[in-house]
């Protein structure tokens, strides 16, 4: 692997670590809802959807789908 594929996935990986805290502590500080930072990610996903024939826009919606999945949950009625 080469310096800039290090570089790039090192850059996606502290970005990818840098959001979910962000949301994690608006969540926390109860300025956004499960349910909004839901909406967060599922615009996220979206946005990939000129990739998402890609093997990266697959994968990268696929751990988009996880966060919301695991880490924010449907709220229970």
């Amino acid at each position: 692997m080469n310096t800039q594929e290090d570089r790039a996935r090192a850059m996606a990986l502290a970005g990818g670590a840098i959001v979910t805290a962000l949301l994690d502590t608006l969540v926390e500080k109860d300025i956004l809802t499960v349910t909004e930072v839901r909406t967060v990610l599922l615009k996220a996903i979206k946005s990939i959807g000129p990739y998402a024939q890609t093997d990266i826009g697959h994968h990268a919606s696929g751990m988009i789908a996880t966060i919301m999945h695991d880490r924010f949950p449907l709220p229970r009625s």
